[in-house]
């Protein structure tokens, strides 16, 4: 679950939707790429208003939703985000938290500069850095430069470089000195829409030779032919304890989903507790993996150097040698900064996080595990900080190793300064409309809850089931039930189903007038 967010969080929890009168209907629309000489191109971005010059010999290539521009070259990457501000924060919120996410990891970071530079197009904040390199990553580039500028408009620039070796600024500062914030913005961002692989377009079968049967049919049953919503709860080790029976009883149903969060610091014993209990009840467990930052180093980079293998190794054996259908969620709310593979942990740099999705895919599919997995996507519904470079569109897998998008957001009730009470479908509608335009794959809610702090919990949860129907794409549903502390150890959110114990009630009453029917 969640931990604390950082102070600045409230200012900048809007979500972002693309919106404009214009239409790109093809990515080729959005930009033009223009030879100047043998060895240089002038690049027009029709989204984002700006030109630039690169090197001739650069691979050009964008996130599904063109928040980002890239240039790779001999070794390096670039990246371009044009921040525009609104009401809900300024550029000195977007520098000073940017530059906060930066400079919060001294262990694992090595800082060679921070502070303001002149530059051709006028000052700009930097920040410069390395980092050891990574066995895991493939010609990992582990030198970093990232440059801040303000801009006209109440936009500013981001320019990120990273490079194999020392970054050679008399390379680097031409092209970042060649932006001009000059072009007419014409265009929307191309969306690419993720889609589901196990059909084709008329949605008959397609990749099912990856599963075993038992694993084909839990996703055909639950997440394409299913006309109603399965329900799930997370319980603390629930294998381990007998609190999902009463809770089942005392809300009428049984829930096919069960939780299990895990983290390198946990025994694979609790994997193996899980699946069993699960096998024995006819239900399934969504697996929820994370890292942590221990001690001041971010283990996304041992992960990535190889020192976690046995352990994913034995992760990966169990699900095997049990054979028995599981979702996997892998590194979830990544566009949250309270995770610690969020690029807001990272140096900014997304990509660390799809390196450590692949390294752990690629474990479980060379050990045998991935015919048993169901692989679900799940970004925070609100991205926190909620700038470009932390967009979930920038941590999107491959199309072929996730399933299932997820979805998560809680009514987090009124305990701390700036949070207020929000109805299910305030929470969900607008995410809800968002997901379905960039994505094709099945949806469920991975975990929810409305806190007991701030107004009436029973009449939320009376209401969201009314409502849950409505969103029909969404196949799976997913109650925590758990507590959120503040730092001296108070519930700021309860989120139990029996808190208070009007609230199991209508789950009560809801499937019993479901088994009515």
């Amino acid at each position: 679950m969640k931990k604390l967010k950082m102070l600045l969080a409230s200012l900048i929890m809007v979500i972002v939707f693309a919106s404009s009168t214009y239409a790109a209907e093809t990515l080729k629309e959005t930009y033009d790429m223009i030879p100047l000489n043998g060895y240089t191109n002038l690049f027009k971005n029709y989204v984002d208003g700006y030109s630039m010059n690169v090197p001739s010999d650069s691979i050009l290539s964008f996130d599904p939703d063109q928040n980002k521009t890239q240039f790779d070259f001999r070794g390096k990457n670039i990246k371009v985000f044009i921040e525009e501000f609104n009401k809900d924060f300024s550029y000195e919120d977007y520098e000073f938290y940017s530059i906060k996410g930066l400079t919060n990891n001294t262990t694992d970071h090595n800082f060679t500069f921070n502070g303001t530079i002149n530059t051709k197009i006028g000052p700009a904040r930097v920040v410069e850095f390395n980092r050891r390199k990574l066995s895991g990553i493939s010609n990992d580039k582990n030198n970093y430069m990232i440059l801040i500028k303000r801009l006209n408009n109440n936009k500013a620039l981001t320019f990120m470089v990273k490079s194999e070796n020392s970054i050679n600024k008399n390379e680097i500062m031409p092209i970042l000195e060649s932006f001009k914030n000059d072009v007419a913005v014409t265009k929307t961002p191309y969306l690419q829409k993720a889609r589901d692989l196990n059909f084709d377009n008329l949605q008959n079968p397609t990749m099912y030779n990856k599963w075993s049967d038992s694993t084909k049919k839990l996703y055909l049953d639950d997440f394409i032919n299913s006309d109603k919503q399965t329900w799930g709860i997370f319980v603390h080790d629930y294998w381990k304890y007998n609190t999902v029976p009463l809770i089942q009883a005392n809300a009428n149903t049984k829930f096919k989903y069960l939780v299990l969060y895990h983290s390198f610091n946990d025994s694979n014993e609790n994997i193996k507790g899980g699946i069993k209990y699960a096998k024995e009840n006819n239900q399934h467990m969504e697996f929820t993996l994370q890292t942590d930052i221990r001690n001041g180093n971010n283990l996304i980079y041992e992960v990535l150097e190889g020192k976690h293998d046995a352990f994913l190794i034995e992760m990966a054996k169990i699900f095997k040698d049990n054979a028995y259908p599981t979702i996997f969620r892998l590194a979830n709310e990544m566009n949250g900064d309270w995770c610690s593979y969020s690029a807001w942990n990272t140096g900014l740099d997304s990509d660390i996080y799809i390196a450590f999705y692949n390294y752990i895919y690629n474990i479980m599919e060379r050990e045998g595990a991935n015919p048993y997995l169901i692989y679900v996507f799940n970004p925070n519904g609100q991205s926190f900080p909620n700038f470009k470079y932390n967009q979930e569109s920038m941590y999107r897998p491959y199309e072929d190793r996730f399933h299932l998008t997820g979805l998560t957001l809680y009514n987090t009730g009124t305990y701390y300064p700036g949070e207020k009470w929000q109805s299910f479908s305030e929470l969900y509608t607008p995410l809800y409309n968002d997901v379905v335009k960039r994505y094709e794959k099945p949806l469920m809610i991975t975990e929810f809850a409305c806190s007991s702090i701030g107004g009436d919990k029973p009449a939320w949860t009376r209401d969201m089931l009314n409502q849950m129907e409505k969103f029909d794409k969404i196949k799976v549903a997913i109650w925590f039930n758990g507590v959120d502390r503040d730092v001296d150890g108070t519930p700021a959110r309860p989120y139990t189903i029996d808190d208070p114990k009007e609230n199991i009630q209508v789950f009560y009453d809801y499937f019993a007038q479901k088994k009515n029917k």
